[in-house]
């Protein structure tokens, strides 16, 4: 009964310039205009019997507001016709709907139900009622109105729905459309249950009491006013509609996201328009991939639970079979506040407990690294919500190159036993994710990174020991292509990937990893530890579980909803260390000492020291020359680097490099300064001297 929500893709003033004649309106075998006041005219007729789906009693009734005598027949709507006994039964039997719907009228209409001036009826055996028929009855006469048009704003009120309406004034087919009226109504019952007539101007119906829905409902059996039977085609077509409604929302929702691209939202008016054929162009890989399919392939080794976000209320869902089955809903809320406040807090305790086994159990005590890890927890935290930053950043800056500042790749780097899958375990538990990650051949196979960053779900990509290959491949579908072609591209909803890989082995141009974030754990366990670290580990991951994840993604989502900052330009994480702070305080808990205050920069300083002990160990193969720039032998630094002179130059900020094809060529003072010369290899007059 809630009044439909319509994509408006033209202004009002577009509207008005339309001649296009929607309503056809047929009157007494001529083609008239007739407004909706002219149509149902209360001064010349007093008696309204109508048979029609009915969108928004708001409009219905302001409408028919001043006949004396209205019976409304409630039909189906035009889209249910193929499963309108589901349609129609569903209605029926729900009982909270019902209630809710009269509890929902203004007082002076259900005061005028009270004394049977409004009747509202509906089909008692669930049977579906698709008939468009309209009789007025008065002073002026009589009319009767047939043809396609439903009791909805869209269809009376010449709104972009093409409608065919027959009008006849004083018609012998009033006669006969008066017997039919009165054959369907014979099958008809109250829509209103009658034992909830009497508290319409009292108390409200408490809906969330079962006890008293269930009086209700065996009341309306009771009393003959439910009359259903149930055929083994019944149950069959509810079967086939369970199956069908799925594959609609799926629809539904591939639609919106085509529509987010290929329109545009206008400051002045707030309408949508269509982009131009100009504009589209420039957006070609973005509409490719909303038309992408994940294929068979990924979705079997797809063992992520499906994460969906609701764009109503920034909260994340997941499908019923997933969580508690939920009467009457295919899709149940995974984001919610968490009542069990010391479920919270041992969560939080947890993750304490975790990041302390860097600590006891690592060859250095070293907090860095343990800053890292509970940086990359927080990544994965918003992970969900990446999409959304990245969005509303390019939509608030108006320019798409913004959206690469949000990066949605994290990466995180490591030597062996340093704690890398450990963590990503870790991390897939605190999602709820019953296989934690993926293993790189699981999703090396052509195409299937490209398959999984493209569906709805927005679980993120966790991946184990990615090969350096990945990174070093010409493939669309892998390395520096892959990762320019999402950040830059992709829009709308989709997931972010965390991986693991082997730091020895990783390096990538600047234009691929300026577009993800880089943590490197330099720390490695203790391997006389190993039989006591996992012990240790053992007994916190058994208790972790998805909670605390629920309750920070269900804050984040009330952000959202109410307009609160829920990331900054210069730190897309702060509003997850934030809400960190909070739960640390909430609980009475000491914020730890190597909680993170601000991103790191783990690629740039590792550059900085590879490039540091390049030049201590091999200065002489730096020319420093009088026209600003540095020629670098790589032939003779390669030897040092295991023969991967492209890795080295990887590491150096692209502010730097002048030249670095055949030869490598870089400018004097920004080098300089990346590799802190005057700090670190200044030497002094009488050094210079001397040497």
């Amino acid at each position: 009964m809630e009044e439909q929500n319509q994509l408006n893709l033209f202004t009002e003033e577009e509207l008005k310039d339309r001649q296009t004649n929607f309503l056809h309106v047929i009157h007494d075998g001529e083609v008239k205009k007739r407004t909706m006041d002219q149509l149902f005219d209360s001064s010349a007729y007093t008696e309204l019997k109508a048979v029609s789906f009915v969108a928004s009693h708001n409009f219905f009734f302001k409408t028919v507001r001043d006949f004396q005598s209205v019976q409304l027949i409630l039909g189906i709507e035009d889209g249910h016709v193929a499963g309108g006994f589901v349609k129609g039964i569903g209605e029926l039997l729900d009982i909270e709907a019902r209630v809710s719907y009269i509890q929902s009228l203004p007082e002076d209409i259900r005061q005028q139900i009270l004394q049977d001036r409004f009747e509202i009826r509906f089909s008692k055996k669930g049977t579906p009622i698709h008939s468009k028929i309209y009789l007025l009855k008065g002073p002026g006469g009589t009319r009767v109105m047939i043809g396609s048009a439903n009791f909805t704003v869209t269809a009376l009120s010449n709104q972009r729905q093409y409608e065919e309406l027959l009008v006849f004034d004083d018609s012998p087919y009033y006669d006969l459309f008066l017997t039919r009226f009165e054959h369907i109504y014979e099958e008809t019952v109250d829509y209103i249950p009658e034992k909830v007539k009497s508290s319409l101007l009292f108390e409200p119906i408490n809906i969330a009491d079962p006890e008293l829905m269930k009086e209700i409902l065996i009341d309306e059996v009771r009393e003959g006013r439910l009359a259903v039977e149930f055929t083994e085609v019944n149950l069959e077509e509810i079967q086939s509609e369970q199956e069908k409604a799925g594959k609609e929302k799926e629809k539904i929702v591939e639609f919106q996201r085509l529509i987010e691209v290929i329109t545009k939202k206008s400051r002045t008016s707030g309408q949508r328009r269509l982009l131009t054929a100009k504009e589209l162009q420039k957006k070609t890989v973005t509409i490719k991939n909303k038309f992408s399919h994940v294929s068979k392939q990924t979705a079997k080794i797809d063992s992520r639970f499906h994460l969906i976000y609701n764009p109503v209320d920034h909260r994340l869902y997941v499908p019923v079979t997933q969580m508690e089955k939920s009467e009457g809903d295919s899709l149940v809320p995974f984001s919610k506040r968490i009542v069990n406040r010391e479920e919270l807090k041992k969560q939080v305790q947890l993750i304490d407990q975790f990041l302390e086994t860097y600590r006891l159990f690592t060859v250095q005590d070293n907090t860095q690294n343990q800053s890292k890890i509970f940086e990359a927890i927080l990544y994965a935290f918003v992970s969900a919500h990446i999409w959304k930053m990245r969005d509303h950043y390019v939509n608030e800056e108006g320019r798409e190159n913004v959206r690469r500042n949000i990066p949605p790749f994290l990466m995180i780097a490591g030597r062996t036993m340093s704690g890398k899958t450990t963590a990503l375990e870790f991390i897939g538990m605190l999602l709820g994710n019953t296989y934690p990650y993926f293993s790189y051949e699981q999703v090396s196979s052509r195409n299937v990174l490209y398959d999984l960053f493209h569906s709805d779900n927005l679980n993120p990509i966790v991946i184990d020991e990615i090969d350096e290959k990945f990174f070093n491949s010409k493939a669309t579908d892998k390395g520096e292509q892959l990762i320019k072609n999402i950040n830059n591209n992709l829009s709308g909803q989709h997931p972010v990937l965390i991986g693991t890989t082997n730091a020895t082995g990783f390096g990538m141009g600047a234009q691929a990893i300026s577009r993800m974030y880089y943590l490197q754990i330099d720390n490695t366990f203790d391997k006389d530890k190993m039989a006591e670290s996992s012990v240790y580990l053992g007994a916190i991951m058994s208790e972790v579980n998805a909670s605390l994840f629920q309750d920070f993604t269900a804050r984040l989502g009330e952000k959202i909803q109410y307009g609160e900052p829920f990331y900054s330009t210069s730190d897309f994480l702060s509003v997850a260390r934030e809400l960190f702070k909070e739960y640390y305080a909430e609980f009475d808990l000491a914020l730890p000492d190597w909680f993170p205050e601000n991103k790191f920069n783990d690629y740039y300083e590792r550059g900085k020291l590879i490039w540091q002990e390049l030049y201590r160990s091999n200065s002489t193969s730096f020319d420093f020359r009088k026209d600003n720039t540095v020629l670098v032998r790589t032939e003779e630094l390669s030897v040092n680097v295991s023969g991967n002179a492209n890795l080295i130059v990887n590491y150096l900020p692209p502010q730097c490099i002048q030249e670095d094809s055949s030869v490598l060529v870089l400018y004097k003072e920004p080098f300089k300064e990346f590799i802190e010369f005057d700090k670190h290899f200044k030497q002094s007059f009488l050094q210079r001297m001397f040497q």
